[in-house]
């Protein structure tokens, strides 16, 4: 099967200082619309360098200089070279609908074509310079157990509970998931919740797990610079654990149940950790697996990352961007290129 390669230009206004970047909207075709980096089809014969400058002048009016490249991508047999360029004045619309200057950090804030939006996200995450991160779900895989731990209390209490219901009710707040507990038994919210505690904390201890992929993604960022801290509801025993599973030296700092701030998705822990490790709120992104995470990151003034699984938060308006599993997140973080 014959490979298909198309050129796309991310083009700054400087290479030097970078501060914009030139975004096109479709006006054509299934993504009409959407956003994207201009380019077009690389011909028989052609550098990816001068199918570029072609396809520039053809579809914009618009010459580039300082073409340079910075990554592949495939995708359904298609090959995908993005080069970097410069441009010295606007282009001239024919097939697109608008263009606009981006911000680096802004381009999350576009809805860009499905070819170029890994790139657009890996543009608009390079400077993160520290995760803030949530630690059930997030970092550790605690659901399996608390799940199982709070199937077995509802039994226990006379309510039978699926391992899929008892997820939904814990993926928003195990005080929540006791409340609506509660609500079924004569046992009090503080009872269940103490019960459910002191039951997984007791076995998570024995054997904690991180999520797949954690202790590479964590390692890579620190290589690269990138401070790592944890805004959980728990307490310092979540220090104990990743320091079982040999990631602690890999945690700059932590912001506990035990220091006293109203849970997410207040923003108050996650302005508190940036106030307490001098952080600024333009250089971190948030990381966790629930909207509150998210929330309180926004609040705050921090970009998130929602971990959803299972797309449960399809709609979620509080992060930049969502992913799947782990090595996502690691795509958007540790892009194998430099701008």
């Amino acid at each position: 099967m014959k490979t298909i390669r198309v050129v796309a230009a991310v083009i700054c206004d400087s290479m030097q200082a970078k501060r914009k970047i030139y975004a096109t909207a479709r006006g054509y075709g299934d993504y009409k619309g959407q956003w994207e980096f201009p380019g077009g089809k690389q011909e028989a014969g052609e550098s990816p360098e001068d199918a570029l400058r072609r396809e520039l002048l053809e579809e914009l009016s618009l010459p580039i200089a300082d073409v340079s490249p910075l990554c592949r991508r495939e995708a359904q047999g298609i090959a995908f070279d993005f080069l970097t360029a410069t441009a010295t004045r606007a282009p001239v619309l024919t097939e697109h609908e608008g263009y606009a200057l981006v911000h680096p950090a802004e381009m999350t804030k576009y809805v860009f074509c499905p070819a170029d939006e890994v790139v657009a996200r890996q543009i608009a995450f390079a400077n993160v310079r520290a995760c803030l991160w949530d630690f059930d779900g997030t970092l550790m895989d605690t659901y399996p157990l608390l799940t199982e731990v709070f199937v077995r209390i509802a039994a226990e209490n006379g309510v039978r509970l699926t391992a899929e219901n008892a997820l939904s009710l814990l993926k928003g707040t195990l005080r929540d998931a006791c409340a609506a507990l509660s609500a079924l038994t004569d046992v009090s919210v503080d009872e269940l919740l103490k019960e459910c505690r002191a039951a997984e904390a007791e076995r998570l201890l024995d054997a904690p797990k991180l999520l797949c992929g954690i202790p590479e993604l964590l390692l890579a960022l620190c290589e690269r610079g990138v401070r790592h801290y944890v805004v959980t509801h728990r307490d310092l025993r979540c220090r104990d654990m990743l320091a079982q599973c040999g990631v602690l030296p890999l945690i700059s700092g932590f912001l506990t149940h035990e220091d006293g701030y109203p849970r997410k998705p207040a923003p108050e822990m996650v302005q508190g950790c940036l106030q307490r490790y001098a952080l600024a709120a333009d250089d971190c992104i948030m990381i966790g697996d629930r909207p509150l995470d998210t929330r309180a990151g926004k609040a705050a003034g921090v970009r998130g990352i929602l971990l959803d699984a299972d797309g449960r938060f399809a709609g979620e308006k509080s992060c930049e961007a969502r992913a799947e599993n782990v090595a996502e997140i690691a795509e958007m973080l540790l892009p194998d290129w430099c701008l």
